[in-house]
Formats: structure tokens, C-alpha cells, sequence
């Protein structure tokens, strides 16, 4: 990882902390997408990444897929939500997961959780 990706990393991680912003109504998304809506510290920033995301991967434009890709196995996490989330984030630049969008790269993980804010 070079410096300007650990910048942009440590950047978008910004938008995630333990203080939970308000989530989302909506009717139509699943319990598990209200609890990791609250991991946004900003969820106008986060639905504007989102959508760009959503730009290169539309086939993820749904609440559910989106839930299932962002916690993996089981769809769900007892626990520590932030902690699996920062996990799986680490795990996505370990495995070159990640997509740049208007030059800041992000993992897939943290791209689905902003796109999930956008639908």
C-alpha cells in the first residue's frame, strides 16, 4: 500500500467510528443493513461515495445483496459489528479487494457499506 491509498483509507475510515449516526428509514431494509447504517459518522458522505460505487457495480443495487456481501458467511454478526466490519476491511486490501473511485481507493467492504447508505 502506498502512501496516497493509506491516506485515502485512513480517510474513508473516518467515516466510520463508535459513534453511531442516525440511521436510515426505510421500510425495506433488512435489520442487519439499520445496524450497519449506524457505523456511518456521516451518512451524506457516505451515500455520495456510495453512489459512485454503485456506478461500477449496479448488479449490487439491493439492500439484502449488499447486507450478505458486507458480513459474509451467515449474513449476520452477533457482537462487535464495527470490529467484523473494520476486519473485513483489512482483509479486502490484504487480498487486493478494493475499487478506486474518483481517485480513493477503497475495500469492497467499506464501498458496499457507503452504496448500501445510497439504496
Amino acid at each position: 500500500m502506498n502512501r496516497r491509498e493509506l491516506l485515502a483509507a485512513a480517510a474513508a475510515a473516518g467515516l466510520l467510528c463508535g459513534s453511531p449516526g442516525p440511521a436510515r428509514a426505510a421500510t425495506a431494509v433488512p435489520p442487519e443493513a439499520r445496524r450497519l447504517l449506524t457505523l456511518l459518522r456521516s451518512p451524506a458522505a457516505a451515500r455520495r461515495i456510495g453512489r459512485a460505487y454503485l456506478e461500477k457495480a449496479g448488479d449490487e443495487a439491493d439492500p439484502a445483496k449488499l447486507v450478505a456481501l458486507i458480513m459474509g458467511e451467515g449474513g449476520t454478526v452477533e457482537g462487535d459489528l464495527l470490529r467484523h466490519v473494520a476486519e473485513r476491511q483489512r482483509a479486502d486490501f490484504a487480498a487486493g479487494r478494493t475499487i478506486k473511485l474518483d481517485g480513493w481507493v477503497l475495500s469492497r467492504t467499506e464501498a458496499r457499506l457507503y452504496a448500501l447508505a445510497a439504496v
